[in-house]
């Protein structure tokens, strides 16, 4: 029996305006489709893709809350976490399957049960919250990793406020630097980045911003993932949940307390997040329970079907 065309949707994520932030694409199978175990056909859809996630979803209960199995596949490699593709599995549910949901369960294979809330009507340019999970970060990256890091932007020792790391298939630097240099400039060469750091590598900063609101830093970010197939990731949801953390509750809290009103819990602030790829992105970034609460806008840019092109 042929299998049914499987609808997509294309989605920028973490967009402020409709062309901005991260593209995802998200196929919604049936329930009960084979293709959601089938490891090598997802692997060749997120290829032919070309973006730097594409989520599948099934789903698993109906109910008055859905739940759906989600998993990510970059072009070359299945990830443990994405957040902007998430959140574009979020904004294509919302929207046009369960336009009265107020939230979705989403079931992972590595970062268990992650939720989507509506903070908006749906629509085009919708805001969603997601709850996703704080890695544990290490106090320092080891040395090989950090000349890497250096070598590939051009910086020194001196341009660093300090290295940490946290796991995402491999060792994975956070490279935070003082907030005078100028991030959005930098020339990263990402071949320079391998071997030594494999993953996901993070530049960032808080940067002082007198229009803040009371309780709010700004910190800004980059991220490279040349091991797993992307060079400058758009805007990176799984990245600043690690950086919720880092800032808010890791060793990068000084930094952020030194922006905040004397006397404030840096756990109780806001991170006005941005992240300063050529496409830009924007999100709002909080500690909610132990687990990052990032929000964010997405806006479908196109639809379709999954043709079976052998069948």
């Amino acid at each position: 029996m042929p299998l049914p065309a499987a609808p997509f949707h294309m989605v920028n994520a973490f967009g402020p305006s409709p062309y901005a932030g991260n593209q995802a694409s998200v196929v919604l199978f049936p329930k009960g489709d084979p293709r959601t175990t089938d490891d090598r056909y997802m692997q060749t859809v997120a290829r032919d893709f070309n973006l730097s996630e594409t989520a599948f979803l099934h789903p698993l209960d109906d109910s008055e809350v859905p739940v759906y199995s989600l998993r990510w596949f970059t072009p070359t490699d299945e990830v443990p976490l994405c957040g902007h593709a998430t959140l574009a599995s979020a904004v294509a549910l919302f929207n046009y399957v369960h336009p009265q949901a107020a939230e979705l369960h989403f079931q992972t294979r590595w970062r268990g049960e992650l939720v989507a809330y509506r903070e908006s009507e749906v629509g085009q340019g919708m805001r969603v919250g997601l709850s996703l999970p704080i890695s544990e970060i290490t106090e320092q990256a080891p040395s090989e990793v950090v000349t890497a890091v250096l070598a590939a932007a051009g910086l020194s020792q001196s341009d660093l406020v300090r290295v940490s790391s946290f796991d995402f298939g491999g060792p994975s630097p956070i490279v935070q630097l003082r907030d005078d240099i100028d991030l959005a400039n930098i020339k990263v060469d990402d071949s320079k980045l391998l071997p030594s750091a494999p993953a996901a590598i993070v530049y960032t900063q808080v940067v002082p911003d007198k229009g803040q609101k009371e309780g709010s830093i700004k910190a800004t970010s980059r991220v490279f993932a040349p091991g797993l197939g992307i060079s400058e990731d758009p805007v990176t949801g799984s990245a600043w949940a690690i950086l919720t953390g880092f800032y808010l509750s890791g060793p990068g809290t000084e930094s952020a307390a030194a922006l905040l009103p004397s006397g404030t819990d840096v756990k109780t602030a806001t991170i006005d997040a941005h992240q300063l790829s050529a496409r830009g992105g924007a999100l709002t970034c909080t500690l909610r329970d132990g687990r990052a609460y990032i929000t964010g806008r997405g806006w479908r840019t196109a639809h379709g079907f999954l043709e079976n092109p052998l069948e």
